[in-house]
C-alpha cells in the first residue's frame, strides 16, 4: 500500500523574495536550502527536519498553510509580537498544548502548535 510518508514542502507566496528570506531566516530561524532567481523561489529547512518551507513572488502557485511545530506557542507569540509583528490568533488551549496563528511581513498565516501537554514529544493512539 502507498501512504504519505512526511509533510515535504509548503508554499507561501510574499511580495518582496529578499525581505521575506530575511525574515524566514532571521525571525523564525530557518536555514536557507537553495535559492532559484529563475523561478523566483527560496526553500528553508527546519532545524530538527528536512521537510522544507518554500517562498515564492509567482501569485500562481498555491499558497498552502500547515501548523508548525514550535516548542512554547505562548513565549513564540511573546516574542513575536514583542518585534512588532501580528499574531491572528491568540494561543488556545488544544489536546496536546497551544495553538496560535501568527503572520510573517506579509501576512501569510503561519499555525503554530506545541506539545506542552505532552511533556515535548507527541503522543500517537
Amino acid at each position: 500500500m502507498q501512504k504519505l510518508l512526511k509533510i515535504d514542502n509548503i508554499m507561501f507566496y510574499v511580495k518582496d523574495l529578499e525581505k521575506a528570506s530575511e525574515f524566514y531566516e532571521r525571525e523564525l530561524g530557518l536555514k536557507k536550502a537553495w535559492h532559484d532567481e529563475k523561478k523566483k523561489m527560496v526553500g528553508f529547512v527546519f532545524e530538527k527536519s528536512d521537510s522544507e518551507i518554500v517562498i515564492h513572488s509567482d501569485p500562481e502557485l498555491p499558497n498552502l498553510d500547515f501548523s508548525f511545530l514550535v516548542d512554547n506557542v505562548e513565549s513564540f507569540c511573546n516574542e513575536h509580537k514583542q518585534k512588532g509583528y501580528k499574531i491572528l490568533q491568540q494561543p488556545m488551549e488544544v489536546r496536546c498544548g497551544k495553538f496560535a496563528i501568527i503572520t510573517d511581513i506579509d501576512g501569510n498565516k503561519i499555525p503554530i502548535i506545541d506539545l506542552t501537554k505532552f511533556g515535548g514529544e507527541p503522543k500517537y493512539d
